[in-house]
C-alpha cells in the first residue's frame, strides 16, 4: 500500500495501546499535511527494539522506558482475563441451552406418545365389524337365492 500515491504516517497516542505501542501506522495521500496526533517522522532504528513514544514537546521519538516484554506480558494478561470472562459466559449459556433442549425433548416425547388403549376393546370392535360384514354377505346371498327360486 505504501506506493507513490500514499505515505506512511504515525498516529500517536498519549497512553499505551492494547498491543503495547504508543502509535499506529496509517497511510495518507502523498500530498497530505499531517498534524497532531499524526507525525510523518519515522521511528529511529535505535528505538525499533524498544517501545518508542513520540514526544510532541521535543518533536521526536523517545524511548518510553517500558520494557517491551513486560508490555507484551501485561497485554497478554489483559487479553487472557477478557477471554476467561467470555468463556465463563459461553459455558453458562451452553448450560442454559442444554436445560432447554432437555425440557423440549421431554415435551416432544410426551406429545408423540399415544394414549394407552385397551387391546381387548379394539379386538372386540374389529370382531364386531367382521361379523357385521359376514351377516351382510349372508343376507345378500339368501336374497339372491330366493329370487332365483321364483
Amino acid at each position: 500500500m505504501a506506493d507513490n500515491t500514499y505515505k506512511q504516517v504515525f498516529q500517536t497516542f498519549p497512553i499505551q495501546q492494547s498491543d503495547g505501542s504508543f502509535y499506529e501506522v496509517v497511510f495518507v495521500p502523498q500530498g497530505a499535511n499531517v498534524s497532531y496526533p499524526f507525525t510523518d517522522t519515522p521511528v529511529p532504528d535505535d528505538l525499533k527494539t524498544k517501545v518508542p513514544k513520540y514526544d510532541w514537546q521535543f518533536g521526536k521519538w523517545v524511548d518510553s522506558g517500558i520494557d517491551p516484554n513486560t508490555a507484551e506480558i501485561v497485554t497478554l494478561k489483559e487479553i487472557n482475563a477478557s477471554l476467561g470472562t467470555q468463556l465463563a459466559r459461553a459455558v453458562a449459556a451452553v448450560g442454559q441451552a442444554n436445560k432447554a433442549i432437555s425440557a423440549l425433548t421431554k415435551q416432544v416425547a410426551t406429545d408423540i406418545t399415544p394414549a394407552p388403549t385397551s387391546t381387548s376393546a379394539s379386538a372386540g370392535a374389529a370382531s364386531t365389524s367382521v361379523s357385521s360384514t359376514s351377516a351382510s354377505s349372508s343376507a345378500a346371498s339368501t336374497s339372491a337365492s330366493t329370487s332365483d327360486n321364483k
